[in-house]
Formats: structure tokens, C-alpha cells, sequence
């Protein structure tokens, strides 16, 4: 049975230009090595084919970590290779669809953007996690909206599921998020900067 409880802290998620093919494995489990405990695969782009091949590899190593898997929008890939979880966001599969095909014991996620009535919504289905943002303009999200940290503290009020934070988080911005005592922080360029892995986790770590 999955650890839900492993729903906190820096949650780190795939690039295709930051984790290319040839070096995300090692990339991972370096993260992992740091202590994390949450992974996403985020990729629109690949093909279903090259995508298995990466969650299969990507599964395993945080069942020998003991980490959580999520996959990001792909439904029946999630179902396939028995992944820990999927996130979802407004214009993917519904919640619904994926929780009738994977299950009550799997991770699922939703994105919230800045609306907490679709977040009560989910966490009332029975969402695991929420996820609002983007808190801050985002490399590898240049059109998302940027959202008021404020909605954080409405968040923690209202809601009982873990709450996640995205949108371009780094060190330097981190600590703006982290007063309103949410569960975790959604990260991608800050962790894989400099391929200096270690002491980014590390930095971000302190920040929380």
C-alpha cells in the first residue's frame, strides 16, 4: 500500500531539455539520494512508446527509494505499468476517469491554478493532492498565469488535503511560499541548475 504520507516536500518533476533521456535516470536518483520523496513524469511530447520505457525505469527506482511516482496527464500509461500516481490539470483526462481506472489506493493530483472552488471540488472526490500556481513566472511554463501567494493561506483554511505550490519556485523565492505551511513545493530548473543537483536540493531544503 502506498505512503501517503510521503506527499511533502520538494516535489521534483522531469524536463525534456533537463532531463534528457540519456542522463534522467542518473538524474533522478540523485534527487532521490538527496531525500525527496515525490517524482513526476512530465513530458507532452514523447511518444507513448518512449515514455513507458521511462516511467518503467522511473517506477523502479523509487520503489527501491521508497519515493512516490507520479505521471503527469497520461491516463492509460499510469494504469499500464501500475504507477504510484497521476496529476492532472483542467484540459487532461477528468478526475473521475482516472480514479475509476486506477483505483482508490493510487496518488491522484489536480491542478487548481488559482481557483480554490475547483479545489474543494477535488479534495471532496477525494483528490489526494492539490496543486495551485503558477506562483512565479516559470521557464518551463512561460504563458501560465501568475497566481498571489495569498490564495496559499485560503488554501490551508479551507482545504484538508495536502496543497502544493508551482510555478517557477527557486531558492531565492521559496521562502515566500514556505510561511503559509504547505506540504509541497513543485520543482524543476531550480533542482537541475548548474547540474549542480546535490547543492540545490540542499539550499532549497533550508529554505523549507
Amino acid at each position: 500500500m502506498l505512503n501517503k504520507e510521503l506527499l511533502s516536500g520538494l516535489y521534483v518533476l522531469t524536463d525534456a531539455t533537463l532531463t534528457p533521456e540519456e542522463t534522467m535516470l542518473d538524474q533522478i536518483e540523485r534527487v532521490l539520494k538527496c531525500g525527496v520523496n515525490v517524482i513526476q513524469y512530465r513530458d507532452k511530447y514523447a511518444s507513448e512508446e518512449e515514455a513507458e520505457k521511462q516511467c518503467l525505469r522511473l517506477q523502479a527506482l523509487c520503489d527501491y527509494y521508497e519515493a512516490i511516482f507520479i505521471i503527469d496527464d497520461r491516463l492509460e500509461l499510469a494504469h499500464r505499468i501500475n504507477a504510484d500516481g497521476l496529476h492532472i490539470g483542467e484540459d487532461d483526462v477528468t478526475y473521475e476517469e482516472a480514479r475509476a481506472l486506477l483505483g482508490n489506493e493510487k496518488i491522484i493530483g489536480v491542478s487548481c491554478y488559482g481557483n480554490i472552488e475547483r479545489a474543494q471540488k477535488y479534495a471532496n472526490l477525494g483528490a489526494d493532492y492539490v496543486a495551485f500556481g503558477s506562483f512565479f513566472p516559470s521557464p518551463t511554463k512561460p504563458h501560465a498565469k501568475v497566481v498571489e501567494p495569498e490564495i496559499l493561506k485560503i488554501a490551508k483554511e479551507k482545504l484538508n488535503v495536502p496543497i502544493c505550490a508551482i510555478g517557477g519556485i527557486n531558492e531565492e523565492n521559496i521562502t515566500l511560499l514556505s510561511r503559509y505551511n504547505i506540504e509541497m513545493y513543485s520543482l524543476i530548473s531550480a533542482v537541475y541548475k548548474d547540474d549542480a543537483i546535490e547543492e540545490n536540493l540542499k539550499k532549497l531544503h533550508a529554505k523549507i
